[in-house]
């Protein structure tokens, strides 16, 4: 029997999934939504994560995968998705998922991908380390110490049992602890040489506890990793232009660099991004996704059929904004075609964020 975390946001089918994984033998954690994963299964320790790529918040499927990767590396993701596309495939293969299915599928395959998931070991990243994680409760107590957060604080698995984080670490640990919702706060250890370390958290629902971060003190590049700012249901604070909130992106770009730099900027800034380098793929993601709210459509891959573009789009969304990419000519003309902004090569995060929220 495995513990299998299922995470689905159409009621359904996510019932389904279970009901058939319990009928098969094994342990199943369902969650509705990417932060519902999170929270729930942070510390299950799952064997296998089933998770689909849209979710209706701002952690879609693969933020879920690369989080519990960084929390148990030797897990192993089944990506469910009804847009198998390159940048997927690629993408998905850069996280570590296992296998991608493409929906609707049978339910035998989805038993056999889970199979061949619990007999193959995970792809290790070792150019990525773990992620030192912990879950603590109302009180202090220790209730999940995550490998590399026993590494550093020089834990085994035994000795956290009932263990409390005042244990660990000097003064009121509680009121560290609520102050680090908000920044990172420094712990002093009592135990080790180490000098201390720093500690961010966020309250788990209902307020029963903490899920929190642990780094060597001005780690910088594990502040900035976005398995935490996932784990931590970060928004982006680095700026002032911000997209939290905006809803999701859709993104029409012909070079595959250019796609993964906005997916990441914009996903950095806040919002859900979904790239594709054609139109017919993405005017089903904006069919699909009804949050989406913005499109932004490179010029060069659209040449001249611009104009046709724009108007299936808005057959398809009347009040989709869309954005032009690239080299372009006059703002008047473009405008004219019933495109909202223009963001020309190259830009910088903040012309990004201009093109997409029209601020100044």
């Amino acid at each position: 029997m495995a513990t299998i975390l299922v995470v689905e946001d159409e009621d359904a089918l996510r019932e389904t999934l279970s009901r058939f994984l319990v009928h098969e033998g094994h342990q199943v954690i369902a969650a509705a939504s990417g932060l519902e994963a999170l929270d729930i299964g942070f510390d299950a320790s799952p064997d296998v994560l089933i998770a689909d790529w849209m979710l209706k918040d701002q952690v879609h499927g693969l933020h879920v995968s690369e989080a519990f990767r960084g929390l148990h590396p030797k897990i192993n993701t089944i990506l469910i998705t009804g847009f198998p596309s390159r940048d997927l495939l690629e993408e998905s293969d850069r996280c570590g998922v296992s296998m991608l299915l493409e929906k609707p599928f049978p339910l035998d395959d989805l038993l056999a991908a889970v199979n061949e998931a619990l007999v193959c070991e995970s792809q290790d990243r070792t150019f990525e380390e773990p992620v030192a994680a912990l879950a603590i409760g109302t009180g202090g107590r220790l209730e999940f110490v995550s490998d590399q957060a026993g590494k550093i604080l020089g834990l085994d698995e035994a000795s956290t049992e009932s263990m409390d984080l005042g244990d660990l670490f000097e003064g009121d640990v509680l009121e560290r602890l609520t102050r680090s919702e908000e920044e990172w706060i420094r712990f002093e250890a009592k135990a080790n040489d180490a000098d201390g370390y720093l500690i961010r958290s966020r309250r788990r629902p209902g307020g029963v506890g903490w899920i929190s971060v642990l780094c060597a003190l001005e780690e910088e590049r594990v502040q900035r990793d976005p398995r935490v700012r996932t784990l931590l249901d970060a928004r982006s604070s680095s700026s002032v232009r911000s997209l939290d909130g905006h809803g999701p992106i859709v993104v029409v770009e012909r070079d595959g660099v250019v796609r993964r730099l906005i997916v990441s900027q914009v996903e950095r800034l806040g919002a859900i991004c979904y790239p594709s380098d054609d139109l017919e793929s993405a005017l089903q993601l904006v069919a699909e996704e009804p949050r989406a709210r913005t499109i932004l459509v490179d010029f060069v891959l659209a040449g001249r059929d611009m104009d046709d573009w724009v108007s299936r789009i808005h057959q398809v969304r009347p009040e989709m904004a869309i954005v032009g990419t690239g080299v372009v000519g006059a703002e008047s003309d473009i405008r004219a075609r019933g495109i909202a902004g223009v963001l020309r090569k190259p830009w910088r995060i903040d012309d990004l964020v201009e093109a997409i929220v029209g601020r100044r």
